[in-house]
């Protein structure tokens, strides 16, 4: 059996009657899940955040806790302070697990961040963004830190009826001066580390996730599976689509960008989109995508896989 498989003991103990929500790596040797509990209301049933060690042959693979409330929850991974999975959700509440910590810390406070939508690792630490132009960097267990400045620079956006129209969904950096933030409709900003500068994008579609790319370029997801490609102010869609499902996760891996949704797994290379070609049984995985320490992880509802650039390897 290959090291990273469950066996059907560890599978029965720790994911029957959950199923995968998000999934982070922190290291190679240390994966994290999000599961939800797989009940009719899931929205409203336990989560348990789960972290998996395939090669620790000393202890347990596996250790879980499990939480109530964190509505719209969302699994990340820090490693400055400590290398530790990271669960938050509304109402800004947030749990940990790793680095010798298990359980909650403070919420953010809404001057901070008014919520909490998505994440990203930069240079080690973990930045999250939320509606109204919102966002903050974790620099301590219960410390987080607004980068919006006094909004000289990010004003509000106008009010609209869905708060996040103006709002932030997805944020990813080539370093910590110089960070991109996506949402709503074509809002999209750059920050410089002092200073935020709005992107002159081709377009008023929803933006949905974004990837600050090893090729130099910053790729954004938008609705129907559209992608757009650019810096700065110089953009052009690059693909258009009619999928049902926007890319959830857009993620840098083995000099390519890999897009996936709950529909399936993708690849940009050489300014395309294309299908990537794995096997179904990695396919069946798709949902969530994340890039860490020489690998990447996919999972979803129906499974998860770890890829090392050459052999995919089933989790379960």
């Amino acid at each position: 059996m290959d090291i990273f498989t469950l066996t059907d003991e560890e599978r029965s103990e720790a994911f029957e009657g959950f199923f995968i929500y998000d999934c982070a790596v922190r290291d190679k040797n240390s994966l994290s899940f999000l599961l939800l509990q797989n009940i009719e209301d899931s929205a409203s049933g336990d989560r348990r955040l789960l972290n998996y060690f395939p090669c620790d042959e000393e202890r347990e693979r596996l250790s879980w806790t499990d939480y109530e409330g964190f509505r719209r929850p969302r699994l990340g991974v820090s490693e400055i302070p400590k290398n530790q999975a990271v669960l938050f959700g509304g109402p800004n509440a947030v749990a940990v697990l790793g680095g010798g910590d298990d359980g909650m810390e403070e919420n953010i406070s809404k001057e901070t961040a008014f919520s909490c939508f998505n994440w990203a690792k930069i240079e080690g630490y973990m930045y999250v963004v939320g509606p109204w132009r919102s966002a903050a960097k974790r620099i301590g267990p219960s410390e987080w830190q607004s980068i919006v400045g006094d909004r000289s620079t990010l004003p509000l956006p106008p009010k609209v009826r869905a708060s996040n129209d103006g709002g932030f969904d997805a944020i990813d950096g080539f370093s910590e001066t110089d960070i991109y933030c996506v949402g709503g409709k074509g809002d999209a900003w750059r920050y410089d580390g002092k200073r935020w500068y709005q992107c002159v994008v081709p377009t008023n579609m929803y933006f949905e996730s974004v990837c600050c790319a090893g090729d130099g370029y910053v790729y954004i997801g938008m609705q129907s599976g559209s992608v757009m490609r650019g810096r700065e102010d110089s953009w052009e869609i690059i693909h258009r689509d009619e999928m049902t499902l926007a890319f959830k996760d857009m993620v840098w891996f083995d000099g390519k960008v890999w897009c996936t949704s709950d529909n399936g797994l993708w690849m940009i290379e050489n300014g395309r989109l294309k299908e990537a070609d794995v096997p179904p049984e990695v396919t069946s995985c798709s949902g969530n995508l994340s890039v860490g320490d020489g690998v990447m992880l996919l999972a979803g509802m129906y499974g998860a896989t770890v890829y090392d650039g050459s052999t995919w390897q089933r989790i379960l």
